[in-house]
C-alpha cells in the first residue's frame, strides 16, 4: 500500500497542471494509471482520497465493497473537484465511450458481512461537510447498506448516502448522477439522507437517478431531507422514486423544515410510484418544530412534469401529505388526486395539472422483462397513448430524458420521453391471414379476411395512434381521404401487423 501511495503521489505531481484520470478496476494491481495498470478495487477509496483537482477516478464494471473488515462504520466518500465515474468495461479511452446499455454496471456495495443485512455497512456512501457540486458520482450501483441504529442526530440515517451538512456554516452538495440507489436500510431516509439542520445545508443536485426497493425503519424510504433550523432542499430531475417503503411516514421522500429552516426540494420530469408508508406514500411536507407542537419553517416541494400515482398510505394520504401548513406546489404534473382530502391538496394555481391514468407500459415491472434497466421495455415509459405525451411545459424542462433522449417540443411529462417506433422497428406479423390493397392506397383501403370469422380492425399511425376501428368478416374498406401522406398500420385482432402508404 506504502508503495502504492508514494507512486500514486510521484504521479500526481507530474498532473497538477493537467487533470489526470485514474483507473480502478476490481482484479487490478497497479498505480491506476491506465486501465493496463489499474489499481485495485481495495484501493477505490485511496484512489479517491489522493486525486488532484479535477482529476476524474475511471471505475471498471464490478462489486466494490466499502470495507473488507467487519467495520460497519467505513463508507466511501466524495471529494470536493473530483469526479468518479463507474461502469466503463476497460477500453474507453473517453468519458463518451462509455455506455449504460444496461444501467450501471459498477457497485459500491454495503454487503460486508455474513449473508442477510444485519451486519452490513451503515452507509455505503457518507459525505463529510464541505463538499459541493464538484464533487460527481456518475455510473454506480448504491446497495446494501443498514443504519438499524437508534436515531440520533447523526445515527440510523441514510443508508445509501449520507450528505452530511449539518450544523451552522457546514454543508454536502454533491452532484450524483446516473445511479441506480436500491436495497438500502435505515432509520430515516434509507435510499438518501439529506442532513442540512442547525444552519448546516444539504442540497445536492440528483439527476437521471433510479431509487428503488428502499426501506426507512421510521421515515423517508427513498430520500429524506432533514432541513430542521437549516436547509436541506435538493433538485431531482428525470428521477425514478419507486417501489420504496417507510415503516412510519413518506415511502418516497420525508421533507422537514421546522424550526424555521427549508426543506423546498426542486422535483423536474420525475416519477414517484408504488411507494408506501402509513401517511404520505409518495411524500411528507413538514413543519413541525422540535420539540413539537409548533410550526415554523419551509417545506415548500416544487413539482414540474412529475408524476406522483399508484403510491399508497395505510392511513392518509396515498400521494402526499402535509403537515403545519406546508405546501405541495405542482404544475404540469399527473397526480392521482382520489382520497386526498383537505389539508393534503395540491398548493397554488396548479397549471397544466392532470388527474388522469398515466398510462405506462409496465409500472408494476420498473425494470422491465429484459431485467436491465434504460431499455425500451423499462415499466416506466408512457405507452403511445398516454396523456403524459406533449403535456409538459418546456420552461424549466431539462434538454434529455432519464436514457439521455432529447425532449423535443413541449417535453412528455415524468421521467421518460415516449420515443415513437421508427418504420424499421416495426415488426410485421400475420398470425391472421389478410389481404389490404391497393398499396399504396390515397382514398379507398380494403382489407380481405379469408376465413369468414369475425375481426377487430384497425388503422393506427406509427405512434400508436387510432385513427379507424371496427369489426369485419369478409372485407373492409376505409375511407382514407383525410389521412395525411405517410406510412400506416392495419393491425388485425391486436396480433397482425402490416404496413401501408397513404398518398
Amino acid at each position: 500500500m506504502r508503495i502504492l501511495l508514494l507512486t500514486f503521489l510521484s504521479l500526481t505531481s507530474c498532473f497538477t497542471l493537467n487533470a489526470a484520470i485514474w483507473h480502478v478496476s476490481p482484479s487490478g494491481s497497479g498505480n491506476g494509471s491506465s486501465w493496463a495498470n489499474a489499481a485495485p478495487g481495495n484501493d477505490l477509496q485511496t484512489i479517491i482520497d489522493n486525486a488532484a483537482i479535477n482529476d476524474q477516478v475511471w471505475v471498471m464494471c464490478g462489486t466494490y465493497f466499502t470495507t473488507n473488515t467487519s467495520d460497519r462504520s467505513i463508507a466511501f466518500h466524495m471529494r470536493t473537484s473530483v469526479a468518479i465515474y463507474g461502469s466503463f468495461t476497460g477500453t474507453e479511452t473517453t468519458l463518451s465511450q462509455r455506455a449504460l446499455t444496461c444501467g450501471p454496471c459498477s457497485s459500491l456495495s454495503g454487503e460486508i458481512g455474513s449473508a442477510g443485512n444485519t451486519d452490513n455497512s451503515y452507509h455505503v456512501v457518507s459525505n463529510p461537510t464541505g463538499i459541493d457540486n464538484s464533487a460527481i458520482l456518475d455510473g454506480f450501483i448504491i446497495e446494501n447498506a443498514n443504519d438499524d441504529r437508534a436515531p440520533t442526530i447523526t445515527d440510523g440515517l441514510g443508508g445509501g448516502i449520507y450528505n452530511n451538512g449539518g450544523y451552522g456554516g457546514n454543508s454536502s452538495n454533491p452532484t450524483i448522477r446516473n445511479c441506480l440507489i436500491r436495497n438500502n436500510f435505515a432509520q430515516f431516509g434509507a435510499g438518501i439522507f439529506n442532513s442540512g439542520h442547525s444552519g448546516g445545508t444539504a442540497s445536492p443536485v440528483i439527476s437521471n437517478c433510479i431509487i428503488t426497493g428502499n426501506t426507512a425503519y421510521l421515515g423517508g424510504g427513498g430520500i429524506d431531507n432533514f432541513g430542521l433550523a437549516g436547509n436541506a432542499s435538493p433538485t431531482l430531475t428525470n428521477c425514478l422514486i419507486v417501489d420504496n417503503t417507510a415503516l412510519d411516514r413518506a415511502g418516497g421522500m420525508y421533507c422537514w423544515g421546522g424550526n424555521n429552516g427549508n426543506a423546498n426540494p426542486t422535483i423536474v420530469n420525475c416519477v414517484f410510484a408504488n411507494n408506501t408508508a402509513i401517511d404520505g406514500g409518495g411524500l411528507v411536507s413538514d413543519r413541525e418544530n422540535s420539540p413539537p407542537g409548533s410550526f415554523s419553517g419551509n417545506s415548500n416541494p416544487t413539482i414540474l412534469n412529475s408524476v406522483f400515482w399508484g403510491n399508497a398510505a395505510s392511513g392518509t394520504g396515498d400521494q402526499f401529505f402535509l403537515i403545519g401548513n406546508a405546501t405541495f406546489n405542482a404544475t404540469y404534473s399527473d397526480i392521482d388526486l382520489i382520497g386526498q382530502t383537505n389539508p393534503h391538496i395540491v398548493t397554488g394555481p396548479a397549471t397544466g395539472n392532470l388527474n388522469i391514468n398515466p398510462q405506462f407500459s409496465s409500472p408494476l415491472n420498473a425494470i422491465g422483462t429484459d431485467n436491465c434497466w434504460l431499455t425500451s421495455d423499462d415499466g416506466f415509459i408512457p405507452q403511445s397513448s398516454s396523456p403524459l405525451i406533449n403535456a409538459g411545459t418546456l420552461s424549466g424542462a431539462p434538454a434529455s430524458d432519464i436514457r439521455d433522449s432529447l425532449r423535443t417540443g413541449n417535453p412528455d411529462i415524468g421521467a421518460y420521453e415516449y420515443q415513437a417506433p421508427s418504420v424499421a422497428d416495426v415488426h410485421e406479423s400475420e398470425i391472421v391471414s389478410f389481404i389490404h390493397s391497393p398499396n399504396p392506397a390515397s382514398e379507398l383501403l380494403t382489407i380481405t379476411f379469408q376465413d369468414g370469422e369475425l375481426h377487430v380492425l384497425e388503422l393506427v399511425d406509427l405512434t400508436g395512434k387510432m385513427l379507424f376501428s371496427s369489426e369485419a368478416l369478409q372485407n373492409q374498406s376505409v375511407d382514407i381521404r383525410s389521412f395525411n401522406n405517410g406510412i400506416y398500420l392495419v393491425r388485425i385482432d391486436g396480433v397482425s401487423v402490416k404496413k401501408w402508404v397513404k398518398e
